[in-house]
C-alpha cells in the first residue's frame, strides 16, 4: 500500500517532524523513501534561503551563494539519508531546482503517498492569522495527483485513525484508503460524520457502517452536530485519536473544487491524510469549508 514514500525536505522544523513520521511508517511498510529537496531557480535570490537548513546555522555564518546553499541542502539530504538507512529503509535523494509544488508533483507519480509538513520555511515567513498551511503545503494538497499526509506538530503511531466522513465521493475514497491502511497495521478505525439533520446523518452513517462491518476491522461510528473545528477537536482530544483520513477533490484543469482540509487542520495538531478524489471533465463544486467534503 505503502511500499513507496515521498518527502519534501527544506529544513524547517515541520519539514523534520515529516521525516521522523515518514521512517515510522516506512518500517511498519518496509518502504522505500524518497527524499527530495526543491531549490528556486537561478536567479531568485530572494528565495535562496529555501535552499539551506536554517536552524543549524547561527547569525552571520550562514551560505550567501547559490553554491554554498547547494551544498548546505547536499549536506541536509545526506544527513537525512543516513538516519533512513540506520533503521534498515532504502532511501533515495533527489535534488531539484523549480517550484517546489510542480517538482514534488512531478516526483509524487512514482511513489504511494506524499510528506510534509505543514509550515515550511516559506510559509513560516508568510504566514498569517490562522492560517494552518504554508502556500507550498496548500499548492500540494490541492493538486497532488497522489495522497498527501500533512505532518503535525509531532510524529505519532498512527494507530486510532479518525476517518472525516461526508458520504459523498470524496469521503468514501478517504474511508476506503483508511479501511485498508487498518487493515494492514491493525489500527484501530473511528468515523465521524457531523451533520445538523441527524436522520439525514444517521442515513449516511449508516452507508460508512454496512461498508465497514464486511470487514475484520475494529471500528466505531461517531454523528455529531455542531460547527466542525469544535467537533473534530473535541473528538480528537476525547478518543485519542492520532492520525485523520479526510477526502477532498483535486482542482483538475485549474477549477474551483475546495476541500474542507483547512477546517480540519486548524483542528487538530495530528497527521491528517488528504486522499484527493479527481473532479469529473467540466466540474466546478463551491461550498462551505465548515462541511465535509461530500
Amino acid at each position: 500500500m505503502w511500499t513507496s514514500l515521498l518527502v519534501g525536505l527544506d529544513g524547517s522544523t515541520q519539514a523534520q517532524v515529516a521525516l521522523a513520521q515518514a521512517i515510522l511508517i516506512g518500517q511498519r511498510f518496509r518502504s522505500r523513501v524518497v527524499m527530495a529537496h526543491v531549490s528556486p531557480p537561478p536567479g531568485r535570490t530572494a528565495e535562496m534561503s529555501l535552499g539551506a537548513p536554517w536552524m543549524e546555522w547561527t547569525p552571520g555564518s550562514a551560505p550567501t551563494s547559490r553554491r554554498e546553499h547547494e551544498e548546505a541542502a547536499q549536506a541536509m539530504l545526506r544527513d537525512a539519508a543516513g538516519a533512513v538507512r540506520r533503521v534498515g529503509l532504502e532511501v533515495e535523494t533527489v535534488m531539484r531546482e523549480g517550484h517546489v509544488g510542480d517538482v514534488l508533483r512531478e516526483l509524487a507519480q512514482e511513489v504511494g503517498v506524499i510528506l510534509v509538513g505543514r509550515i515550511g520555511l516559506r510559509g513560516t515567513r508568510a504566514r498569517a492569522g490562522d492560517d494552518p498551511l504554508g502556500p507550498d503545503t496548500r499548492d500540494l494538497i490541492r493538486r497532488c495527483p497522489r495522497p498527501v499526509l500533512v505532518c503535525g506538530s509531532a510524529p505519532t503511531e498512527m494507530d486510532r485513525v479518525l476517518v472525516a466522513y461526508g458520504g459523498g465521493s470524496a469521503s468514501e475514497g478517504a474511508l476506503a484508503f483508511a479501511s485498508r491502511f487498518a487493515g494492514i497495521t491493525g489500527a484501530h478505525l473511528d468515523v465521524l460524520h457531523v451533520a445538523d439533520d441527524q436522520e439525514a446523518g444517521r442515513r449516511t452513517m449508516a452507508r460508512a457502517s454496512g461498508a465497514l462491518s464486511l470487514t475484520p476491522l475494529d471500528f466505531e461510528m461517531h454523528l455529531a452536530s455542531g460547527d466542525l473545528e469544535s467537533v473534530v477537536a473535541e473528538t480528537v482530544s476525547r478518543l485519542r485519536i492520532n492520525a485523520l483520513f479526510a477526502g477532498a477533490h483535486n482542482e483538475g484543469s485549474g477549477w474551483e473544487v475546495p476541500s474542507h482540509t483547512e477546517s480540519i487542520l486548524r483542528a487538530t495538531e495530528i497527521p491528517v491524510l488528504v486522499h484527493m478524489q479527481a473532479a469529473p471533465p467540466g466540474a466546478r463544486v463551491t461550498g462551505s469549508h465548515r462541511r465535509f467534503a461530500s
